[in-house]
């Protein structure tokens, strides 16, 4: 027991000596305490921090307190006490306070606060891209604005100390060396300064960027060693279909934010209050930053102006064409009106004909005076008048001029312009729905005319003679007057296709695919598969299916230097006792969150890499492999439509077998390190043979614990000799991807879409 309290007495003196602090002296610095004046805000919420800010280290008073750091700010300050009552135990309580400290320091871990010196010393130039860096919330750093004091507060019950313990260490530093030294901090319960933003137009701008990007951004106050101020918002958006990036935006000054918040508000109010006809998009500018775009046009704060007024004035021309429609229109469904009205009179007449001819053959006497009736046929109306009558309003004729010509047009101007376009334009619809059904009314009535026609002629004709008319009176004849049309908007019944969506549908995907190849697949053709996972062997398999295998040699020895490293390298044994079981049973591995007791393949055994392994040998091995790819390949067959990815710095060879992604964002993260990326997209059909690198693909499962999915990785193979390629579509888009915590590289993405159909 005593030794171990020397040893704890050693650490301690150590990590004392490693602060440069004296217990048995403590800095006169340490001593003084000047009053706060701080009333914490109960509002706040704790795990935000909007301001960032480099903070002189040895004007920060150290506060301890008896709490833990997520109890409420009110709490930890009213149980707060100045660092000297935990250094110096001069009374019962600071008996108390002292030992805590000794604990803390006990806990303390040398390697995190140096760790903490070498990030700070990184932020001395250049702030973090993102402002915020991991662990900040640990510095609990607040501001009284009363005092213009700041202090930190230490909770004594955190099992992390290192930030309080670092800026010890800086201010025993700093006392001694009389120099000043800045750490690039948040600040606690400390809102915007208020001097370029209010706390509404915070929210708007936190709403308005939602709109556009779908994510909630984060908005920073930043102040420089200068004390200027920044306001840098930073957030993700979606730059290619689920694809997204990370964004900044940085506001140097009162006139560029002032631009900023005024053209996104702009933008905002046109596309909630006209959603129909604005829909901006974003995109990641060159600089890191957001574009907003309008179809194709990047809408910015000095082009603004110009894109209203060219909308206002589209909008306008659109407004008279629509109107010469609308009169053009009007006319037709007038002349369309009188011709359905002299269809429905000259059916109602033929339809009272033959009601009249039904109703005489019941008797004998109606037979005879139908039969004796004036044979004058009714005249037929052929004719459709053309003329329309012409008393329509001037204001329905006229294309109004009154529009009054202004130098510049106002978002108000153009909204009230807008909705008048849209009622035109609702009007102009209705009215083509009209003619429609007009026509198709026209359509139904000639038909039972013609019908009606059809008999009437059927009884005249009967009316040669008495006997022969009587004759064919006596009939039972079903007089179908009301013929049937096809319903021109009901449409032909098509081939319905499943479509797969990655976040909704890839774990019953995997689940399924893994389940069949698991019943189709032999344990050789899952080996052969499990090799095309490894870029090198893929390319001398594709080398060998193109009668291209010059490189083999090489690439043998380049597997064997791996295999040697990862001492995989054996002399070939005449016989392995083991078989496919590797490891006993108590050998537990995880996928997917579900433990098992299965063997990852082995590509070096598959292949039989051993020092001796000829060239000629292993190419004997890509045959048979090639060979069993061949005969699994059309064993599966896609249930659904289906997006597949596949990113490199070239193009694609449609001859080859391709290893594609089914998230987009893992093939680029397979590229991000190129300086060029193009994304190919296939769309792969419904029935379309594919092959998946499912848990059966890289396990064995002679214990039978392997669990269905896709835990290892999400790529699919295909054979893109067996397709043809059309491209569909080229887009370009950029991303931001992380260099360190400071630095981005802003790359440019070259998507190419392709639809394909197997080869006949």
């Amino acid at each position: 027991m005593p030794k171990n309290t020397n040893e704890n007495l050693g650490d301690i003196k150590h990590k004392l000596d490693f602060l440069g602090l004296n217990l048995d002296k403590i800095p006169k610095e340490f001593k003084e305490y000047e009053y706060l004046d701080f009333k914490p805000s109960r509002n706040y919420e704790e795990n935000l921090y909007k301001v960032y800010k480099y903070v002189p280290i040895n004007k920060i008073q150290i506060l301890l307190t008896p709490t833990n750091r997520m109890d409420t700010l009110y709490e930890k300050y009213s149980k707060s006490s100045p660092i000297y009552n935990y250094l110096v135990p001069d009374n019962e309580e600071n008996v108390l306070n002292h030992t805590t400290f000794l604990k803390m320091l006990n806990d303390m871990n040398i390697q995190e606060i140096e760790n903490i010196e070498q990030e700070q010393k990184r932020y001395e130039k250049n702030i973090p891209f993102k402002i915020k860096y991991s662990d900040n919330y640990l510095w609990q750093i607040y501001y009284s604005e009363a005092t213009g004091i700041y202090f930190m507060l230490v909770p004594t019950k955190e099992q992390d100390s290192s930030t309080f313990f670092y800026i010890l260490k800086k201010q025993l530093e700093n006392s001694k060396k009389k120099k000043e030294e800045e750490i690039f901090v948040p600040i606690s319960n400390l809102e915007y300064s208020r001097e370029y933003l209010n706390k509404e137009e915070v929210q708007d701008i936190e709403k308005y960027l939602w709109l556009f990007t779908k994510d909630w951004a984060n908005i920073y106050e930043v102040h420089d060693r200068n004390n200027d101020i920044t306001i840098q918002i930073v957030g993700n958006t979606f730059v290619y279909e689920k694809i997204q990036s990370f964004y900044k935006i940085k506001l140097d000054n009162k006139e560029d934010i002032a631009k900023f918040y005024k053209l996104i508000k702009a933008l905002f109010i046109l596309q909630t209050e006209l959603p129909h006809n604005y829909k901006f998009d974003v995109q990641i500018s060159s600089k890191g930053d957001l574009d907003f775009l309008y179809k194709t046009k990047i809408i910015n704060y000095d082009n603004l102006s110009s894109f209203i007024q060219e909308e206002y004035k589209a909008s306008l021309e659109a407004i008279k064409n629509l109107k010469v429609e609308e009169k053009s229109l009007k006319e037709e469904l007038e002349v369309l009106k009188i011709l359905s009205n002299k269809k429905d009179k000259e059916y109602i007449y033929k339809e009272k004909q033959i009601a009249t001819f039904l109703e005489c053959k019941k008797s004998f006497l109606g037979k005879v005076r139908y039969f004796f009736k004036g044979k004058k046929k009714n005249k037929k109306e052929n004719e459709v008048v053309a003329e329309v009558t012409k008393k329509e309003e001037q204001e329905n004729n006229e294309i109004e001029e009154d529009e009054e010509i202004k130098e510049y047009y106002t978002i108000d101007d153009l909204l009230k312009l807008s909705k008048n376009l849209e009622k035109i334009d609702t009007l102009v619809k209705n009215m083509k729905l009209d003619i429609n059904a007009l026509k198709r009314k026209i359509e139904l009535m000639d038909t039972k005319i013609a019908n009606a026609d059809t008999y009437i002629k059927e009884i005249e004709s009967h009316k040669k003679s008495i006997f022969e008319f009587w004759k064919f009176a006596n009939k039972d004849n079903v007089l179908a007057l009301n013929e049937g049309i096809e319903n021109s908007n009901i449409q032909n019944l098509v081939n319905l296709h499943k479509t797969f969506d990655y976040e909704e549908d890839f774990e019953d995907f995997a689940n399924a695919i893994d389940k069949i190849q698991r019943n189709n697949f032999e344990k050789q053709e899952c080996d052969s598969i499990y090799l095309m996972h490894f870029d090198n062997i893929l390319k001398d398999i594709n080398s060998i299916k193109l009668d291209n295998n010059n490189d083999l040699e090489k690439s043998l020895e380049q597997l064997k230097d791996e295999a040697e490293r990862e001492e995989m390298l054996f002399q070939k044994e005449e016989f392995d006792i083991f078989g496919g079981i590797v490891e006993d049973k108590t050998k537990i591995s995880v996928l997917n969150n579900k433990k098992h007791r299965e063997t990852k393949k082995n590509k070096f055994k598959i292949l039989d890499i051993t020092k001796n392994t000829t060239v000629q040998e292993y190419q004997n091995k890509l045959i048979s492999a090639l060979k069993n790819l061949n005969e699994s390949y059309n064993k599966i067959k896609l249930d659904a439509d289906m997006h597949i990815y596949m990113a490199c710095d070239g193009s694609i060879n449609g001859k080859e077998f391709g290893v594609f992604n089914i998230n987009p964002e893992n093939a680029l993260n397979k590229c991000k390190e190129l300086d060029k990326i193009n994304l190919y997209r296939i769309n792969l059909k419904e029935n379309m043979p594919v092959i998946a690198f499912s848990n059966i693909i890289f396990y064995d499962n002679f214990n039978k614990t392997l669990p269905l999915g896709m835990g290892v990785s999400d790529e699919i193979l295909i054979d893109m000799n067996q397709f043809c390629f059309e491209l569909k579509r080229q887009k370009l888009f950029r991303i931001n991807y992380s260099k360190d915590d400071i630095n981005i590289d802003t790359k440019i993405i070259c998507v190419y879409e392709y639809d394909v159909e197997e080869v006949k």
